[in-house]
């Protein structure tokens, strides 16, 4: 590639959506040639177009001027891989493709992460709320696809750490909670209130996420959606979805052998989800406990996992109790 194309594209003066397709495609192949990472950083190149256009879309589009349901963020479920490059910009964080121990010589200065405007950064979360309020106020809207685009809302706020987002998550989960009802079936009203008690946990509220788990995650249907929807969002699912449907149902033919490493590395006092991942994991385990089996010193890892949590974490009574259960079937399979 030319030196300029490239240094175009780290400094933003060149966007990736601007570039011939052929051209990507014929990049990716000559990375793969040279040894580059197939698993993560070329495949990340599949998800960086699709970031930079719903970037540039809530950008440069004023929410009421297309439908809801035309919304980007309405027409698919993303993955992890597509959701941590759309939020380096707000959050810092690299996205797992591009970690690496060294940064890697550049040409001439370029900021550490895609830099915005403290107006863009505004208008992108303004953009989200007033799509969100749009989508409640449209009673033409198909429930699936606006509960799919509130639900991809209010998770993109949690990356926006303002006292005014906090109260308008509080608020709209209350507006939500008088249009869902019950959640001990699932629907796609389930995932909306999900994604919503998720975003105020990381915000610092746990005790929507603690209540959900309690009544949200009490059934087998609900607790076999939710593992569902985990291992899609990791990737053990190779498909894309463009609904939530999928999610319910049985547990899928994926293995659950990466989603338990991703549960046993998030066990960590200071996650605002430990909650969630400690649920998790015991229902993983409930439904999936040979997963050990295939791998003892895994076994004794999490097994100091789970005990420096229970030492040191703030959970509630139900994780704690399912934390217990947990360590000591890790135990007892050790010992044996």
């Amino acid at each position: 590639m030319d030196t300029n194309t490239v240094q175009g594209w780290e400094t933003g003066r060149r966007s990736l959506t601007g570039t011939r397709v052929a051209t990507l495609v014929e990049l990716r192949h000559r990375l793969r040639q040279l040894g580059g990472d197939a698993q993560q950083l070329i495949a990340a190149l599949e998800d960086a177009p699709e970031a930079d256009y719903v970037l540039a879309y809530t950008l440069g589009t004023e929410p009421g001027a297309g439908a809801p349901d035309a919304h980007p963020l309405a027409c698919w479920v993303p993955k992890r891989s597509f959701a941590y490059l759309l939020a380096w910009p707000f959050t810092g964080q690299p996205p797992i493709a591009v970690r690496q121990p060294a940064a890697p010589t550049r040409r001439g200065p370029v900021a550490p992460a895609p830099v915005l405007t403290q107006e863009e950064r505004t208008r992108f979360f303004e953009h989200l709320r007033m799509v969100a309020e749009q989508s409640l106020a449209d009673r033409g809207l198909k429930e699936a696809s606006g509960m799919l685009l509130r639900r991809n809302v209010y998770y993109s706020l949690s990356w926006h750490p303002s006292s005014e987002t906090t109260a308008w998550l509080r608020e709209l989960e209350q507006r939500e909670a008088r249009r869902l009802g019950r959640l001990e079936s699932w629907s796609p009203s389930w995932t909306a209130a999900r994604s919503l008690v998720v975003a105020r946990a990381r915000r610092g509220d746990k005790e929507p996420l603690r209540h959900f788990i309690g009544t949200g995650l009490s059934s087998d249907a609900c607790q076999a959606a939710s593992l569902n929807y985990w291992a899609y969002w990791i990737g053990e699912v190779p498909e894309t979805h463009s609904s939530d449907e999928f999610m319910a149902g049985d547990l899928g033919p994926w293995s659950g052998a990466a989603l338990l490493r991703r549960f046993a590395a998030n066990l960590v006092a200071s996650e605002p989800l430990a909650d969630l991942y400690a649920h998790s994991l015991w229902a993983l385990l409930e439904r999936r406990g040979r997963l050990l089996e295939a791998d003892p010193q895994f076994a004794r890892s999490l097994a100091g996992g789970v005990e420096a949590l229970l030492a040191e974490g703030d959970l509630s009574v139900q994780s704690r109790r399912e934390l217990e259960q947990v360590h000591y079937g890790v135990r007892l399979l050790t010992k044996s």
